[in-house]
């Protein structure tokens, strides 16, 4: 198991930006607990991050103390997302008309037993049948970089009773209505299909938020107010030569398209752009809304398919961070943790910002995570020798050589 023998002191300016939100002993817990989980190589469970804290840490505590910060410290983890989303804003400098992705989807998380909060019987759709807790999950994405937002247990009506939440409803209360952006930036709220709901478009609608999102074959549009239709009868209309064939880059590469696009009317009012795309003119069509009209199709497929980052941010903030490692009863701790894991990806992630390695690879998580676990091992050799009074070589050596392909030597 890797050791850390004291919080990497590239962290500490971020980590000081959320002390006012934590009492002072509160906040040492988060600043352990945040690191141990980039550090930790194994399930990151409490007691596996308490183990990863080097016992000659002077401000090491006890489990039970890591515990009780999780399950009932006097804190608020929205507070930590909101914090750590103004500064992923503030580094990115967002000017005048940025535009900010919110992107909403779930996941899920198999589970055994009936004793976490939540866990119930779920269909997901790359499983089949799962037993296990529902998440519903948010990502920020400006400029080509994304965070993990927020992540929120969804438990069924029969088990919540008067406090029950549809997903529908966690998206608009505990996720988009407290949000709050830079002043003259723009937010679209972006997410599949599933979440297509009037309720949801009128709520992002009221608060000046604009949405792109896929809809459903047999969802119904009106044109130039007349008989509704669904959107699948409605491409019928057209023929292989109405179609336009469009390029856009997406996921690191050129994808082409073929488009008609379209104002219509959703709901019996408002008036979207509506976008009918295939991969050849052979293919089945798919549907995109948009609910600014002054978007043309290429921007707004290229706006969904940016909803791919949150895909990526699932997987990535499982294997690398343990997202799903919870061994927790309660939805508070839960989601405290989970907000603990995104609070560290922000971190790595805006650290790297900062102080961008030579060469013009783009990292992935994965790839910044273990520089931070390979530096934690680099530093755990340097407290030792530090600790013999030995001299670090300038030249020559383990740790030179370390040092001489990028790792940080040194306190």
């Amino acid at each position: 198991m890797n050791k850390l023998v004291r919080v990497p002191s590239k962290f500490n300016p971020y980590l000081a930006s959320f002390s006012d939100l934590f009492t002072r002993p509160s906040y040492v817990s988060f600043c352990h607990m945040t690191t141990t989980i980039a550090v930790c190589n194994k399930s990151k469970t409490v007691f596996n991050l308490h183990e990863t804290m080097a016992d000659d840490n002077k401000d090491k505590k006890g489990r039970s103390s890591y515990n009780w910060f999780i399950t009932n410290g006097d804190w608020d983890e929205d507070e930590i997302a909101q914090r750590k989303a103004d500064l992923f804003f503030e580094e990115l400098c967002l000017k005048k008309d940025s535009r900010i992705l919110l992107i909403i989807d779930d996941t899920y998380n198999e589970k055994k037993g009936k004793h976490t909060e939540g866990v119930g019987k779920f269909f997901d759709h790359s499983k089949g049948f799962i037993w296990g807790n529902n998440i519903v999950t948010s990502v920020l994405q400006a400029k080509g970089l994304f965070i993990p937002h927020k992540a929120k247990i969804y438990v069924k009506k029969e088990d919540a009773g008067t406090d029950f939440k549809s997903k529908i409803q966690i998206a608009i209360k505990d996720i988009i209505e407290p949000l709050k952006i830079p002043l003259e930036t723009k937010l679209m709220v972006v997410f599949d299909s599933w979440w297509y709901s009037a309720i949801l478009i009128k709520s992002c609608r009221d608060r000046g938020y604009h949405v792109t999102c896929q809809i459903k074959s047999n969802k119904k549009v009106s044109l130039n107010n007349q008989d509704s239709l669904s959107v699948k009868s409605y491409a019928k209309r057209f023929d292989k030569d109405d179609f336009k064939k469009i390029s856009i880059k997406a996921r690191g590469k050129r994808r082409s398209y073929f488009i008609v696009e379209q104002l219509v009317s959703l709901d019996k009012s408002s008036q979207v752009r509506l976008v009918i795309s295939k991969e050849n003119l052979d293919a089945e069509p798919k549907y995109y809304i948009c609910t600014d009209v002054d978007l043309p199709a290429k921007e707004i497929l290229s706006i969904y398919e940016d909803r791919w980052d949150i895909e990526t941010a699932h997987r990535e903030a499982n294997q690398k961070l343990g997202f799903k490692d919870y061994q927790l009863r309660s939805k508070k701790a839960i989601e405290r943790f989970m907000q603990l894991v995104f609070a560290i990806w922000t971190g790595i992630l805006l650290v790297e910002i900062e102080s961008p390695p030579s060469g013009t690879k783009k990292k992935t998580l994965g790839d910044m995570v273990d520089q931070v676990r390979s530096e934690s091992i680099i530093d755990l050799m340097v407290y030792v020798m530090d600790c013999f009074n030995l001299p670090i070589p300038d030249e020559g050596g383990l740790l030179y050589k370390l040092k001489a392909i990028g790792l940080k030597v040194g306190k």
